[in-house]
């Protein structure tokens, strides 16, 4: 499975729950992957094939293209993710997904 592959499946889980979701934002140093809109929250989402980079990564990433900026002012809560997803993955799997707030 490829990096998009996620994506779309996360644009379609969060749409039938209602919630406003973006993915491929263009920024002036990247895209990310994901981003999702709720009443008092923005989440950015970071995604990563198990072969390509680790959840510390993904965030670090975010952090470094930021991904952020254009948010901080809307007065809401932001919540930065990084994902790993792939094969080999199963529910024993640890270190696979992390979160902070910004």
């Amino acid at each position: 499975m490829r990096e998009r592959d996620y994506q779309i499946a996360f644009y379609i889980i969060f749409s039938l729950m209602g919630q406003f979701v973006q993915t491929e934002i263009v920024s002036s140093k990247g895209m990310a992957d994901c981003l999702v809109h709720t009443d008092d929250t923005v989440y950015i989402f970071e995604f990563k094939l198990m072969s390509s980079g680790t959840p510390k990564e993904a965030i670090q990433q975010i952090k470094e293209k930021g991904y952020a900026e254009p948010y901080k002012t809307s007065g809401k809560k932001i919540v930065l993710i990084g994902a790993v997803f792939g094969d080999g993955i199963d529910e024993e799997t640890s270190g696979t997904w992390e979160s902070c707030n910004l």
